[in-house]
Parts: C-alpha cells; structure tokens; sequence
C-alpha cells in the first residue's frame, strides 16, 4: 500500500469513528442477546466449553455511542473479567482501547476511578494519583516510601495521592484486619490515617495475625485515641464493609496486584521506583495540549 492510501485510508477511519460518536449521542444502553454474545466470544476468543461465561448489562461510557460490556469468565476456582464496548445498534463489539482523539485516552478508566479516601496533596493538583494498597504487602510498603517522601519534595503542589485499599487475603492474612484498623483510626481524621500508614509499613516485619491487635491499641494509644473504643471497633469488624466497598472498586478497575495505581486515569501496576514515576509525571505535566486531562472529563 503507497503511503497515500494509507493516508487516506486513516482519514476514513478517523471521520467513520466520528461519525458513530455523533450518531451514539444521547442513546440509551442498547438491549443485547446476551446468550449471542456469550457464545459468539467462545468461538471467538478459542474459549472451551469448561469456560463459563457471564455477560452483564451494557454500561454508558463517556464515549458517546458505545457502551462498556464486561464479561465475567470461570474455570473451577479461576476467574477473569474482560472488557469489550458494545455499539448504540447492539450489532458490533469491540475490545479495549477504544480512543476518541478528542478525548483523554483514559476517560473511560478514569470515569471508574473513585476518589474518595484519605488523601495528601492540594485538591487543586493537576495530578491525582489513586493507589490500591495492601499493607501486608512488601512492594507496597516500598512504593509507600517513594509516595511519602520523594513525591512531596518535588511536586508539592502538582500531584494529589489518594489511598484505597486492596488487601489480599489469600496471600496476606492480617491486612483485611490492618485495613479494618486504618479506618478505624483515620476515618475523618487524615492527619492520624497517615501516621498509621506510615507507622504500619515501617512496622510490616514485625506484625503477625496474633500480635495485630496489640500493636494497633499500642499506636492508637500514643497518638491519644481511646483504647476501649478502638478496640471494640477492630473487634466487632465496623469498618469492614468499607473495605469490602474499596475492594470491590479496585476489582471493577481489572486490579489485580498490589499496588496498582491510576496517574490521571492511566493504570500503572507494580511498584514503580521514582525515577519511573518521576518520567509518568513529567509526561503527564508536559501532555499533549490537544489532549484534556482524564481527571479534568470526569
């Protein structure tokens, strides 16, 4: 193909993608054969027959004229969510990412992205970074340390974090239990979830599922908060289904590893050394103008 056919070949792309991104504006969910849609992904994606497939109601999505779909898929114990985008006419599906050149590559993520949490940085940064943490885990308590020291030297005012919680029970036993202890210290009062997170990674190596408990009065009581009352809070689980709801977030984001974090929408897993996230964050500060800030279409 000459390099003018290829011109123009991008040209119709682009004005056809256009064009179903007016033609979808306004449109309800579309009704879909879910059956139809279960089996034609089977054929399609070499799934076997010990696959089963769950498909949910098509979602809206800040692209106008598609619609977010995702599809639940188990074997025995396995799970796994996909995502795919159903057209307004019900008839075409499309795997991610779909890209509207107007719009933040991230919009449709970032659209999922809560923002609710104990938080550092000024509301009004140009950056928000959501982490999904784990307090048991050693890579978090590493990614923890570049958040709360090397971030706040150079970009006080440009990046806001916000902290969720994503403990993995299967292979960290206490932090379900940690997470529960944060809320029922910082709930309302960031200032003492933070010393709690601090002071809970610096600690990692020496918590166990027997001594939790005790350590968290410990700290509770050196930073003045009742005993009697923490206690009953960590005993009776009040806080648990507010982590439950956290997890819940982090699993509809496709999460699975801690951390993971979303910078402006992007979801970035593992834990990344400064250097790198030093790199996302100046790509970030120096996008494109043409290009709006997934943070800013929400």
């Amino acid at each position: 193909m000459t390099l003018e056919a290829r011109v123009i070949q991008s040209v119709r792309a682009v004005f056809l993608f256009g064009l179903l991104v007016i033609c979808g504006l306004g449109q309800a969910p579309p009704a879909v054969d879910k059956q139809k849609i279960a089996a034609y992904l089977s054929y399609a994606e070499g799934f076997t027959p010990a696959v089963k497939i769950a498909v949910d109601d098509p979602q809206p999505t800040p692209l106008a004229g598609y619609f977010r779909l995702v599809v639940h898929l188990s074997l025995g114990d396995t799970k796994e969510e996909k995502t795919y985008f159903v057209t307004a006419d019900g008839k075409h599906l499309l795997g991610e990412p779909i890209w509207d050149l107007t719009q933040s590559p991230f919009v449709v993520t970032a659209a999922l992205i809560p923002t609710d949490g104990p938080s550092f940085g000024p509301a009004s940064a140009k950056i928000t970074l959501v982490v999904f943490n784990d307090f048991q885990c050693p890579y978090c308590r590493k990614f923890a340390s570049t958040l709360r020291n090397e971030l706040p030297k150079k970009y006080p005012q440009d990046v806001r974090v916000i902290f969720k919680d994503f403990p993995i029970a299967s292979i960290h036993p206490w932090a379900p239990a940690a997470a529960e202890a944060a809320h029922c210290i910082g709930d309302g009062k960031p200032d003492l979830f933070w010393a709690f997170h601090d002071w809970i990674f610096e600690h990692q190596g020496e918590i166990q599922p027997d001594n939790l408990r005790a350590k968290v009065v410990e700290f509770g009581k050196s930073h003045g908060i009742d005993e009697h009352a923490l206690g009953a809070c960590l005993d009776s689980h009040a806080k648990a289904s507010e982590v439950d709801a956290s997890l819940k977030e982090g699993k509809v984001l496709g999460i699975d590893q801690t951390p993971t974090f979303f910078l402006n929408g992007r979801k970035v897993p593992g834990a990344l050394p400064w250097e790198s996230l030093d790199t996302l964050i100046q790509m970030e500060l120096h996008r494109p103008s043409f290009i709006p800030s997934a943070s800013a279409q929400k």
